[in-house]
């Protein structure tokens, strides 16, 4: 069943107090607010700088693929600002982002121009100076700006160093509301339908785009129920002698008799994702690539085992590799990590987290094993339960072998 709400749901699902559409309600953005700054406050931190686009729509509900640099400021006591390009700030308000018009600020068309010798980063940094003063402690999400913006901004805001706060608001959404939980089962329909579409299409001859128009066009399109949209990230498609690049999407290729191929895809629904990673075997496969399956297979349903509240991420870990280890097979890198809004955000499944596992956490968790020209990979997102933990896809685990 496509449709998870019934219709008056829905509509109280969807509309807020401007009476336009809008995916959370005021009052849960506020709460998120009241979590960035209890541990703004435990840091030190007098204002934060959010940078990361994930980290905005999380914060401030506007949806957006920035191609110009953008920036929210939290303080202690006070409504944020978001601070961005004036074509996009002057409609923000009524495009899904909470705040008020009025904390809603432009900078000059200029700064993208560079016409006026001021650029957005400097227009953003000089901003929150002003709003903030020279002697408050400010916290920068580092890792969201490059090599060439972070001096840009810190000159602007005129400190020396400010506090490092990469992964604050990552923190705040490692726990999912109900709403949050609501919208990647819908991004889960969707990734079913598109990942069945696109296992369709993998057949000797058949080029690998054609598979990735069909997952594309359900990612688009959505089911009846469910209205699609950009996906986190382009289907991987990944296979035969080019299985060892698992991040780049398709190749000029036709898909190979006697080869294994994976489908790495996701949907969103408002930046939520819920990713889902299947194998397909072209003409019978060989002993051992059957051994990665079932050892794969052994080792995700260990971690799902373990994935309860009171475990750790490391436990989780160490549940896989033990599970994977009678087979002969080790685990080459982490096995998934914290999922939410977009793809990868908090903590990872590798032995040395010690991150404490809760009630509606949310993972991606992987299961994979590479080497040169060839790669096993099967993947789904996980919700913690108070009692365990369940899988969001309704896709089985088959062992898929296609006619060659």
């Amino acid at each position: 069943m496509d449709k998870l709400v019934t219709d008056d749901e829905e509509e109280k699902l969807y509309m807020n107090d401007k009476n336009i559409v809008q995916a959370f309600e005021t009052s849960e953005f506020r709460t998120r607010l009241e979590k960035a700054r209890a541990l703004m406050s435990k840091a030190g931190m007098d204002a934060l700088v959010v940078t990361s686009q994930a980290d905005q729509v999380y914060l401030l509900g506007y949806e957006f693929h920035a191609y110009s640099p953008q920036g929210v400021l939290v303080t202690l006591d006070d409504d944020p600002y978001f601070i961005l390009r004036k074509m996009d700030a002057d409609t923000a308000a009524d495009a899904g982002c909470w705040l008020p018009q009025d904390r809603v600020v432009g900078y000059a068309e200029s700064c993208i121009t560079g016409s006026n010798g001021e650029g957005a980063w400097e227009a953003i940094g000089r901003f929150v100076r002003d709003k903030v003063g020279a002697s408050a402690r400010i916290g920068v999400e580092v890792s969201a700006l490059g090599m060439v913006d972070y001096p840009k901004l810190v000159g602007a805001l005129g400190v020396q160093e400010p506090l490092d706060a990469s992964d604050l608001v990552a923190t705040c959404a490692l726990v999912k509301s109900e709403r949050e939980l609501f919208y990647m089962r819908e991004a889960a329909v969707i990734t079913d339908r598109a990942l069945v579409a696109g296992m369709d299409k993998i057949a000797v001859g058949t080029r690998h785009c054609e598979a990735a128009a069909a997952i594309m066009s359900v990612l688009c399109a959505g089911t009846e129920g469910i209205p699609g949209g950009p996906p986190p990230w382009l289907p991987h498609i990944r296979g035969g002698r080019f299985s060892n690049a698992p991040h780049q999407p398709w190749m000029d290729d036709v898909f190979a008799a006697g080869e294994q191929y994976f489908l790495e895809l996701s949907a969103a629904r408002h930046r939520h994702s819920a990713p889902v990673t299947r194998m397909a075997h072209l003409g019978p496969a060989t002993a051992r690539r059957k051994n990665q399956h079932e050892g794969g297979l052994a080792g995700l349903q260990a971690a799902v085992d373990t994935m309860r509240p009171g475990a750790t991420c490391g436990d989780v870990a160490r549940a896989y590799d033990a599970a994977i280890r009678p087979y002969g097979l080790t685990r080459p890198s982490r096995i998934g990590y914290s999922i939410g809004v977009d793809s990868i955000s908090g903590a990872s499944l590798a032995p040395n987290n010690d991150t404490e596992i809760l009630a509606n956490m949310t993972f991606h968790l992987q299961s994979a094993f590479y080497e040169r020209g060839e790669r096993y990979m099967l993947s789904d997102t996980v919700r913690v339960t108070e009692n365990g933990a369940e899988l969001m896809s309704a896709i089985p685990h088959t062992f898929v072998e296609r006619p060659a």
